[in-house]
């Protein structure tokens, strides 16, 4: 009972009468600086289950998310259904795909309305729970989307059922994320390992309200922050003391939720910027007071500086002249074309600077080209080719002269994948966006994480979860991409706006940032 205090927080809202419950998910994080858009066949491919096929994998002994981690979300929250006694839960449908290109409005369309349709056969419920990005982007959709759909399920369950919603911690927050939903949770790691433990918080709190134990007050506040000071995971300065100040409120029994959100800046959405989110158990005061102490600690990280950034050639001199990659592999992690952040993978540019200059480094290199994917795939094995590496088709990354061995083919979760031996580094030319984020990426290409010099990543944090074990030193390096920072910096932006400018006090853009956003508060769409 200790162990299950701790996961909820209070209590596991035990006891009154019978619910009805339903859940689902869409969860995208889009990037508006890919040429590439995200389709239907992104989702089918990574994730999209529904009725009892949903339900079987949202199990202790189920796969929730097959080839990321078996338990998220919605297993969470089916676990705090189940010890609460007394919870019928009702599978919706759930989709996800990798990080990418903004929604088709064709594919948004079609995986909200089948939610939407089995949430109207499913009714009535007494509540609903989905577990949600907070930045993902629609083509020609003028609102979040998030929005769009929290407003549409409010508007079937009608105003007495109760409606929770968690999201990433990289949401850009808005009054059309919080005000349909009674529950607002986010992630509390960077890199995300608790999905889990958030729909458990996130289904303990709606089961408890609807119990008639919560009476849940929201308070939030706007911070004119793009990019945070320093490193932003959650256990190493500076924010540390943010996160363990969040679970200190918590501790608190009149306060429900805390949640800091550290938005994903590479959408074209209105008004970015991070957010901090406080609930408490109607006690309207002290949600607002411990919201600007929340946001106090959240702006005053935005000082620390960034790691330090290196060009390309910088980078590989550093990992030949020291000694890490004794130790193991050396990561340089690809700043500009991270495809965790929904960059498309194909910057060809460090491959580039080893093609002019290997150094004798043993170097894992992963590059979305489809197009030499096709051009290869037939080629026999051990052959030699003179071939041009592109990228990504429309990415303008430049054109790579290779005399490269072809060495091995196999299939990844990025789809067909080439291994050309080049010098003394090798290539791993993809289908798909290459996201090497567990070494065992590299295993159908006949590579062993562990020999390497060093890795190119494609991932700001998430892959030091998998190779915490063998690599301890992790470089960022700049070239020229989606994810690229000065894309932040030199955007326009409606208030002044942290790097870029100089902000001294996060309080008078609040209101602004906190302004509704285009779409935002318009009537209910029929459905």
């Amino acid at each position: 009972m200790k162990l299950l205090r701790a996961l909820t927080g209070k209590t596991l809202g035990r006891g009154g009468r019978p619910l009805r419950i339903a859940y689902g998910r869409i969860f995208h994080e889009a990037n508006a600086y890919s040429p590439i858009p995200t389709t239907l066949e992104d989702f089918e491919r990574i994730h999209h289950l529904e009725g009892e096929r949903l339900a079987e994998v949202c199990r202790l002994d189920g796969a929730e998310l097959r080839s990321f981690m078996p338990h998220a979300e919605l297993t969470g929250f089916c676990q705090a259904a189940r010890l609460a006694g007394g919870v019928t839960t009702i599978p919706l449908a759930s989709s996800l795909a990798v990080p990418g290109g903004p929604l088709t409005l064709a594919c948004y369309e079609q995986l909200r309305d089948g939610l939407l349709a089995k949430l109207c056969a499913a009714m009535p419920v007494d509540g609903v729970y989905l577990a949600l990005h907070g930045s993902m982007q629609v083509h020609r959709l003028v609102e979040a989307p998030e929005t769009d759909l929290l407003r549409r399920v409010r508007g079937i369950v009608g105003p007495t059922a109760a409606v929770a919603a968690s999201y990433d911690l990289h949401a850009n927050l808005s009054a059309g994320l919080i005000e349909p939903a009674d529950v607002v949770v986010a992630y509390r790691s960077n890199p995300h390992w608790d999905l889990a433990p958030t729909g458990f918080r996130a289904g303990n709190r709606l089961i408890r309200v609807l119990r008639g134990e919560l009476r849940p007050v929201h308070a939030w506040r706007k911070l004119p922050i793009a990019i945070g000071g320093g490193m932003t995971i959650d256990f190493v300065p500076p924010m540390r003391k943010v996160f363990r100040f969040m679970k200190r409120l918590e501790d608190d029994v009149r306060v429900i939720s805390a949640s800091l959100f550290m938005v994903h800046p590479y959408t074209t959405a209105e008004r970015i910027g991070w957010a901090v989110h406080v609930s408490t158990n109607g006690d309207a005061a002290l949600a607002e007071r411990l919201a600007d102490q929340l946001a106090d600690r959240a702006w005053e990280v935005r000082k620390v500086p960034p790691p330090r950034m290196r060009g390309v050639d910088e980078a590989l001199d550093e990992v030949k002249g020291g000694l890490w990659r004794r130790l193991g592999p050396v990561t340089l992690v690809d700043v500009d074309d991270i495809v965790g952040a929904g960059a498309p993978g194909g910057n060809t540019r460090i491959v580039q600077a080893l093609a002019r200059d290997d150094r004798g480094l043993k170097a894992f290199v992963p590059v979305h080209d489809p197009e030499l994917v096709e051009a290869l795939w037939a080629a026999p094995l051990g052959s030699r080719q003179r071939c041009t590496l592109r990228g990504t088709p429309g990415y303008g990354s430049p054109e790579v002269e290779l005399d490269a061995v072809l060495s091995a083919k196999g299939t990844t979760d990025s789809g067909r994948a080439l291994r050309l031996d080049v010098g003394s580094f090798h290539v791993a030319v993809t289908e798909r966006g290459p996201l090497p984020i567990h070494p065992s990426f590299w295993t159908p290409l006949g590579l062993d994480a562990k020999d390497a010099d060093l890795i190119v990543q494609k991932n700001f944090f998430h892959y030091r979860m998998f190779y915490a074990a063998i690599s301890f030193r992790h470089l960022p390096v700049v070239s020229d991409g989606a994810t690229s920072l000065t894309r932040i910096r030199d955007r326009a932006y409606d208030v002044p706006m942290h790097p870029a400018r100089v902000v001294d006090d996060w309080r008078p853009y609040d209101p602004i940032l906190k302004r509704a956003q285009a779409g935002e508060g318009a009537a209910a769409v029929a459905t």
